[in-house]
Parts: structure tokens; C-alpha cells; sequence
């Protein structure tokens, strides 16, 4: 091998003194001039005169080459002229070409690197998430094919986080100077669904719960789009404390707390919140029923006919009795989902009727009533005739333990929960309820209040 490659360096050398020669010519007429000026300064004494000699090595003749761009229409840009992502792409290509020589035992023999290890901090920096997805690729293909051994990536993307397995991930995570390391592949058992449940899961948007600093889990759109702004109505603010707000999609949120349960082992020991809502339900006794959502007027009115049943998960992780992680839900007695205890702690706010409700106009006169303190009898009058209204009226009637007063927030709350489309309607309120926080301090202003559990929950994840 050294007899080759001095084979090789000799025959380049002698193509290169053959062009040095034929600069030496084209110099010849010019060389004269160029050197009569070291007479002059005195630099040409004691019969020694300057001239030109020289020859060049392979290694040297690299340092000439310019790495371009070259598009297939003909056109050469030098990488100069490339963004920063898109030249480290190119950099980072060239380092890993470099690796898989150095770790090459057929070229460098008892030389070759034994275990290589690519680090990069940060890829994303400057690449959009197509470029960043194609370079995890790239990346995994070179494992795969035993390029290098071992890969290293620091990131903050979570376009990155959403692409590898919970396998390849570790997570620091730092709270008050403490850092603590979480392995997200080990916290699951054996063939366990969770594990399944949170890898297919985890996209760009649920894996930024990886990166933040606190976690609140949500049921819905609405929460999702919403508490932040509710945060600021009690002088708070999310993203401040950089408090994360994950959209599951429904009570899924036991298969996502595997990941952050302080009391086990390889977790990531961060503060997770869980709003739920509580969404009683009921059944008929005989017969083969399944369980029905039922109004919180309804719930153990009629135990001779019916079964009934809150959300089971209502009993986990009360505040207070884990150590990182605690779950809210609305009231025991009055509450039901997020959008009627809107309405509970808001029964004369019209501002939260939104343009794409039906029923507006109703849902207007019922508010108007509460706001002029009429009785419970104005109210079942106003409602208009449907199978829900002679439910809600019926079951309202049948209760013999609440007072008027709840009975008449808990209509308005029906009424306006039977009246909303969740995901337009929680844009809409997004939108008013920030518009509304800018006129705080005038006249214009509306006085909302958060209801309870959701300030609670803001509060607590918060300290």
C-alpha cells in the first residue's frame, strides 16, 4: 500500500512539475521586469539574484478547489452563496465521509478508528422540517449500514423528537439546578400498548410535552386553544413558566404519564397537570343498556330505574397525593365538561356567545332572565319545544336537592353546551377573550371568570 501511494504522489508530482514549467514560460518575458525591482530595493547583492522555483503536492492542489452548487440547468453557485442550514448539510456530509474512511480496516488497517461516534449539536439550526426529516434519514440509513457506530444529536426540535423512537431518546431535564435524565424506551413494560399508544402518537405537537418545563394534558381543542389566554385572566401566564399545553384527544392521558410518573424508574421528573372533565353518566338497570351521558341534574335522581357513574378516572392522582403529578375536574355535584362550566361561572356573559352558535338569540333571553333575577318557572317557559328541552325540563323538575339558583345556572349551562361546535367555537373564543384582555382598564372591559378547577390547575402548575 505505501508503495502505491508513493507511486501515485510521485506521478502527480511529475504532472505538476510539468505545469509548473509551463508557468515558468509564461513568466519568462515577464520575470526580467518583475525582478529588476529587488536591485533597486538592494535585495540583489553579492552576486545572489531572486527567482522563481517551485513545485506542488496533491494535498496542497486541494486547497484550490471550491466547493459549488451546480443545478441541472448549468448554473454553479459557490456554497458562499448557500444559506447556513443548507452548508451544514454539506459540511456534515463531508465529516461523515471523512468517519467512514478513518473507520475503514481494508484502508487504513491496524490505523482505522474501532468505534467512530458522530455528535452533532442542534441540526435543525437554519433547516426547515422537510430538510430536517431527510437528514434523520440520511443519518439512520449510515447506522444501519454500519457507516458509524454510534450517532449523538442535541436538539430542540421537536419535528426530530417526532421521528425517532422513544428507543433513541434520552431526555435531560433541569428544575432548580437539578438535572435529572429520563429514558423514555425503559418506562414501559414488555409489549406494553402504551408504549405503542405514545410512539404513534408523539408528533411534532404532542412531543413538544419532551421540552418543556411543565406539562398540562387536555381532553380537547377548546382547552388547548384556551387556557392560555385563561392564564392570563388570573394575572398568570404559560408561557412564561413554559408550561406546555398537550391536546390527547380524549382520556388517554395514563398511557402519556408513564413517561413522567416521578415514582418510577427512567422517567422524566417534570410537573403534569391533567384537566378532565367529569362527565357523568347513566344507564338503565334493566335491559341491555350502555351508558349514556346524562345532565348533573340528572345524576342519582332516579336510582330505581337508573345506574349511574362519574369519569373513572376521577379518583387518580387527587392533588397533592403524587408527587409531580395531579388531575382537575369540575365540580362533584354541578359540573359536567369544560364548555358548560364555562357558562356556569359565567351565566350573564353574552361575550361568550359566539357567531357560530345556534341558538343565540335563546341562549341572549336566558342570560337577560338570570341578570334580572327572574324565577326558576320564567326560564322552563322560555325554552323552546324539543326532546332535549322536555328533558332538560322533566329532569330538572324530578330534582328535589338543588336550590333555584342552581338549577337556573345549570339550564343556561345545558342550553349553551347543547348550542356550541367545539373546535369553530373555541377559535371564536379564543379570539374574544383576547380581544376583550386588551380593553382591561376601560369601560369596554367584561368581567370573565375562570372557573374553579381550570384556575386551580393553572395555580398549581404555576408554583
Amino acid at each position: 500500500k505505501k508503495s502505491e501511494i508513493k507511486k501515485k504522489k510521485q506521478e502527480f508530482t511529475d504532472s505538476a512539475d510539468d505545469l509548473i514549467c509551463k508557468l515558468q514560460e509564461r513568466m519568462k518575458a515577464g520575470k526580467g521586469q518583475i525582478l529588476s525591482y529587488a536591485k533597486d530595493t538592494g535585495a540583489a547583492f553579492n552576486k545572489a539574484n531572486p527567482n522563481f522555483e517551485g513545485s506542488i503536492s496533491d494535498v496542497e492542489m486541494f486547497s484550490t478547489l471550491k466547493l459549488i452548487v451546480e443545478y441541472e440547468t448549468g448554473i454553479k453557485i459557490p456554497a458562499t452563496h448557500n444559506g447556513l442550514g443548507y452548508n451544514n448539510l454539506i459540511f456534515m456530509s463531508l465529516i461523515l465521509s471523512k468517519m467512514q474512511v478513518n473507520s475503514d480496516g481494508k484502508y487504513l488497517g491496524s490505523n482505522a478508528k474501532v468505534f467512530p461516534i458522530l455528535a452533532i449539536e442542534e441540526p435543525e439550526a437554519h433547516l426547515h422540517p422537510a430538510m430536517q426529516y431527510q437528514f434523520l434519514k440520511f443519518l439512520k440509513k449510515n447506522k444501519t449500514e454500519k457507516k458509524v457506530r454510534q450517532i449523538f444529536v442535541t436538539t430542540h426540535s421537536t419535528h426530530i423528537a417526532s421521528s425517532v423512537s422513544l428507543d433513541e431518546m434520552i431526555c435531560l431535564h433541569n428544575e432548580a439546578g437539578d438535572t435529572t435524565v429520563g429514558y423514555p424506551g425503559k418506562v414501559f413494560l414488555a409489549n406494553d400498548k402504551s408504549e405503542k399508544y405514545v410512539q404513534r402518537f408523539l408528533d411534532a405537537t404532542k412531543s413538544d410535552m419532551l421540552f418543556a418545563q411543565k406539562v398540562i394534558l387536555v381532553e380537547g381543542l377548546a382547552e388547548q386553544l384556551l387556557l392560555s389566554i385563561f392564564a392570563k385572566y388570573i394575572d398568570n401566564s404559560l408561557e412564561e413558566k413554559h408550561v406546555a399545553v398537550i391536546n390527547v384527544g380524549g382520556r388517554y392521558f395514563d398511557h402519556f404519564l408513564n413517561l413522567f410518573d416521578s415514582s418510577k424508574l427512567n422517567t422524566i421528573n417534570k410537573k403534569i397537570v391533567c384537566l378532565t372533565d367529569r362527565d357523568p353518566e347513566r344507564k338503565k338497570k334493566e335491559g341491555k343498556y350502555n351508558f349514556q351521558k346524562c345532565y348533573p341534574f340528572e345524576f342519582n335522581c332516579d336510582s330505581s330505574i337508573f345506574e349511574y357513574q362519574n369519569n373513572l378516572s376521577l379518583n387518580k392522582y387527587k392533588p397533592g397525593t403524587h408527587p409531580n403529578i395531579a388531575l382537575f375536574s369540575q365540580d362533584a355535584i354541578l359540573g359536567r365538561t369544560f364548555e358548560y362550566d364555562l357558562i356556569l361561572a359565567n351565566p350573564t356573559l353574552e361575550l361568550l356567545i359566539t357567531e357560530s352558535m345556534v341558538n343565540a338569540s335563546e341562549m341572549k333571553t336566558l342570560m337577560k332572565l338570570y341578570d334580572d333575577e327572574e324565577p326558576l318557572s320564567k326560564f322552563l317557559e322560555e325554552l323552546r319545544k324539543s326532546d332535549e328541552n322536555k328533558r332538560i325540563v322533566n329532569s330538572i323538575n324530578l330534582n328535589t336537592t338543588w336550590t333555584e339558583d342552581q338549577k337556573i345556572k345549570s339550564i343556561i349551562a345545558a342550553r349553551y353546551l347543547n348550542s356550541v361546535g367545539k373546535g369553530e367555537n373555541a377559535l371564536e373564543l379564543a379570539y374574544v377573550l383576547e380581544e376583550n384582555l386588551m380593553k382591561k382598564g376601560t369601560a369596554e372591559y367584561k368581567e370573565f371568570t375562570v372557573p374553579d378547577y381550570i384556575k386551580d390547575a393553572i395555580e398549581w402548575i404555576c408554583i
